[in-house]
């Protein structure tokens, strides 16, 4: 159920990506015949302004007709109105609006969540403390803010993270601060079943309503984060993956979105915001087939003084549609295999609880660190914590139950 209105959802983000050309399209002057929200047999049609609207039977994308994209049309130089006829600067507005009207949709609903009230990260402060673990061994409790590990000072929960996660069964040295005064205490990580360290924390929460500037900065914010999680998200997958990550597939951020889906529509609302900001920047990679592919021609018709041939564009935009589909197919047989039970595999040990869902406001598609400053996050539903390992994060508060500040940081375990 929830996996389906993901899949929707993102069928949704494809329609708004494409009603982006189209009225960038209309704005500038140019004619646009037919929008389709959808594909397959059309369901109902009708004619608005000049374009004809198509809902087709299976709700998933959308495509926006734009007269004169097409280069092989017939009549092309004659009409004023197409797209190919338009000075490069104006074809570069219709080309960028796809993902203009991408990015203006996570904001909005940013701003919308941030102006009602919402959970919010507490920098670097501990939100839960498991029973038994070894941060309670070190007597942390709820509300200490994480000063420095080993002496060095630390930035985001996502660093003080990946250090507990790569020194299991080491030595390291906390500083907290703890009210008005500083403590230093000593953790010695457990490895989990995945040989990653865990102490037993997790970050705390706070729901907050924000004013309008405030919301509207925070929401620039959150998604510049995004964007920069989903550049480093591309280049650990040309690196290779993390030994102490789980790998990283297009399955794991459709499960993010069910299991937030899930908790709620906030956290709903905050997976789609991360889809919206990774399509529109997909959409502008220089790949042909993409937006971004066709932004290089124009670029090397603006160099060149005149377009680059026809044939030679149909054929690269073909071929990159065609490599596209080749890597959908390709993660699509390799999603297929890892689902696949492995002879291997041992059988799950019998009371044994799964690492909760992070939170997934900071756009990255694992389960172990999400990065950022100044960010929202879904605390996931309460779950029995494991008696070793770290538990979702729950709304907190100081212990003086004074305001607390909006940093960023987001759902993870240490």
């Amino acid at each position: 159920m929830y996996a389906l209105l993901a899949l929707l959802a993102f069928g949704l983000l494809l329609a708004v990506h494409e009603m982006g050309h189209l009225v960038a399209a209309r704005l500038l002057g140019l004619r646009v015949p037919r929008f389709s929200l959808g594909f397959g047999p059309p369901l109902l049609s009708f004619q608005l302004f000049g374009t004809e609207y198509v809902i087709a039977a299976i709700p998933l994308g959308a495509s926006a007709t734009v007269h004169g994209m097409n280069p092989h049309a017939m009549g092309l130089e004659a009409d004023a109105k197409s797209y190919s006829a338009q000075r490069p600067w104006r074809r570069v507005l219709v080309t960028l609006a796809g993902s203009l009207a991408n990015y203006l949709l996570a904001l909005g609903i940013l701003f919308a969540l941030y102006t009602s009230g919402t959970h919010v990260v507490v920098p670097l402060t501990v939100g839960t403390v498991v029973p038994g673990s070894e941060a309670a061994r070190a007597q942390l409790l709820p509300g200490d803010r994480i000063l420095s590990v080993d002496g060095q000072p630390t930035k985001s929960w996502s660093d003080f993270v990946a250090i507990i996660a790569r020194s299991p069964g080491q030595e390291r040295t906390l500083v907290v601060a703890r009210e008005e005064d500083t403590r230093v205490v000593q953790v010695h990580p457990r490895a989990d079943e995945r040989g990653v360290g865990r102490i037993g924390v997790s970050q705390q929460y706070v729901f907050r309503e924000h004013g309008s500037r405030e919301a509207l900065a925070q929401a620039l914010l959150h998604t510049r984060r995004v964007a920069i999680e989903g550049v480093n998200l591309l280049l650990r997958m040309v690196r290779g993956p993390d030994p102490l990550e789980e790998p990283t597939s297009s399955v794991t951020v459709m499960r993010q979105s069910s299991d937030a889906a899930s908790s709620g529509w906030d956290s709903f609302l905050r997976v789609l915001v991360t889809l919206s900001v990774a399509l529109a920047w997909v959409h502008l990679l220089p790949v042909p087939g993409l937006d971004g592919g066709r932004l290089v021609f124009l670029a090397i018709e603006s160099i060149r003084g005149k377009p680059v041939s026809p044939r030679v564009e149909t054929l690269t935009h073909t071929l990159g549609f065609l490599a596209i589909t080749g890597a959908i197919l390709a993660v699509a047989v390799a999603e297929v295999r890892r689902a696949l039970p492995s002879p291997q595999t041992p059988p799950p040990v019998s009371g044994a609880l799964p690492l909760p869902p992070p939170s997934p406001d900071a756009g990255e598609a694992t389960r172990r660190e999400l990065a950022g400053d100044g960010g929202l996050a879904a605390p996931p539903a309460p779950a029995p914590p494991a008696p070793d390992a770290g538990t979702a994060a729950v709304p907190g508060t100081k212990p003086d139950g004074g305001p607390l500040p909006v940093d960023g940081g987001a759902a993870n375990t240490g």
